[in-house]
């Protein structure tokens, strides 16, 4: 057995490597004779077992206790591991390992299996703390400047099911908006892992984002091509779309497109992310998913400093489906002036991101609040649920409108551009008329664009 060479922990303090110190903790009873490693990790459990029930208090503070831990952390690291051992989570025995429950979104079986047997991962979930942090309307200017300026996306191992959802959905959304002719059963996942597995609650953490993945591909109807997973300083979860080739690799296709060929895909967006300058087009927001709208594990929550008490759980995948159906068909059939995602950030980032000198956005969002009977508009502005905003000309306002009420899809008209200002404005009183035009619909009259 190769013996590691690198000082750990306390023992640096000591100045001897760890294979240096070994004997000393195996303990020597007669010259050159030494336990075997089997004894030593029973040894190692028992005694920190023992130490943590008798002596609780001064269990993380004894000097001991802490190279006791760190080898023996060392030493099961290297007889199990995150991606092919079963686990034990809170207490309770967890049925399959990630491995296992990835493979069976695999499109064609893996060609190697693990060799070895692996002891089981124990680990704990942590909880989001209570926030007490009050969210501004008022502060809402504030809010989208620190989003914006946020430099990184750091994965909140606390809402990790769901945050791992909105991956999976936000790869797919993006791939909306490229050209060619596919739909959404054409496409295969490519799922890459990286991950800090010393934390406590970093395992228990990606075995939930693996559960996740595999059960939210499977209810899309989607297939992995492939995963990998990878021990690194930080936890981040990556996906990738393509068209699905037989079980293959996903593939992406060059800029040229050939037609009648079979589903193809491009590289190239068959729309632009940017507002069209058209002060009569609509800039319509369309949801993916029927979650609420709730700001745990947002952008917005990270750049405060707060977990948030809820996170949007994203479990409706029929309906991503359907709305996945209907707005691809508008992309394809060139109805839409221009189109963006709505992922990090949530709606109010994306549309900011779409402005130009040469157009902003001038939206009021009354009518989401009231649909969702929500009182606070940040919620509304900076939640990540899965949707999409698209542009469309006022004389196509009519076809759309039946297009997504055909599929039972909720919309909702947030105003128009308005040219040569790079920002959006946001009526925060309610005021756009398109309250009149859904006040019509209730009533029963014809849903038309404005005049």
């Amino acid at each position: 057995m190769n013996r590691p060479e690198v000082p750990f922990g306390m023992a640096q303090q000591f100045g001897k490597p760890f294979h240096v110190l070994k004997p000393w903790f195996i303990g020597i009873s007669e010259p050159g004779l030494l336990y075997g490693w089997e004894a030593v990790e029973d040894f190692f459990q028992t005694f920190l077992v023992f130490f943590a029930i008798y002596h609780p208090a001064d269990f993380e503070l004894n000097p001991k206790i802490v190279i006791f831990t760190e080898i023996y952390t060392i030493l099961m690291k290297e007889k199990s591991s995150a991606l092919y051992s079963k686990y034990v989570i809170d207490g309770i025995q967890q049925p399959l390992s990630p491995a296992a429950m990835l493979d069976e979104c695999l499109l064609e079986p893996r060609k190697e299996e693990p060799a070895k047997d692996w002891e089981p991962v124990a680990d704990e979930t942590i909880d989001p703390s209570p926030s007490t942090y009050h969210y501004d309307s008022e502060q809402v200017d504030s809010y989208l400047k620190g989003v914006l300026a946020c430099p990184d996306r750091l994965f909140p191992t606390i809402f990790s099911a769901a945050f791992t959802r909105s991956r999976i959905a936000r790869t797919l959304l993006d791939a909306l908006w490229l050209r060619g002719r596919f739909r959404l059963d054409d496409l295969a996942l490519r799922a890459e892992w990286k991950w800090n597995t010393r934390e406590l609650g970093n395992l228990a953490a990606f075995y939930d984002s693996a559960a996740a993945a595999a059960d939210y591909i499977d209810s899309l109807g989607l297939g992995l091509s492939r995963y990998s997973f990878a021990e690194a300083d930080t936890c981040s979860v990556a996906f990738k779309a393509g068209i699905s080739r037989g079980g293959g690799e996903p593939v992406e296709e060059e800029e040229e497109i050939e037609e009648g060929t079979g589903p193809r895909m491009g590289r190239l967006r068959a729309i632009p992310g940017e507002i069209v300058p058209d002060k009569d087009s609509w800039l319509i927001y369309i949801p993916f998913d029927t979650s609420a709208f709730r700001l745990g594990g947002s952008l917005l929550a990270q750049t405060i400093g707060t977990s948030g008490n809820a996170c949007p759980e994203l479990l409706d995948a029929d309906y991503l489906i359907d709305c996945y159906e209907v707005v691809r068909e508008l992309v394809e059939d060139g109805i839409l002036l221009s189109g963006t995602t709505v992922s990090d950030g949530g709606m109010l980032t994306a549309l900011r991101k779409m402005c130009t000198p040469q157009a902003g956005a001038d939206i009021s969002i009354r009518d989401i609040m009231n649909a969702y009977n929500e009182s606070g508009m940040v919620r509304i502005l900076f939640a990540e649920v899965p949707g999409v905003i698209i542009q469309i000309r006022d004389s196509d306002y009519d076809y759309v409108d039946a297009e997504l009420l055909l599929q039972d899809v909720a919309y909702y008209p947030l105003g128009h551009p308005v040219p040569g200002k790079e920002q959006v404005f946001l009526d925060r009183d309610g005021g756009n008329p398109i309250t009149a035009i859904l006040q019509s619909l209730l009533a029963g009259g014809a849903s038309e664009g404005e005049d």
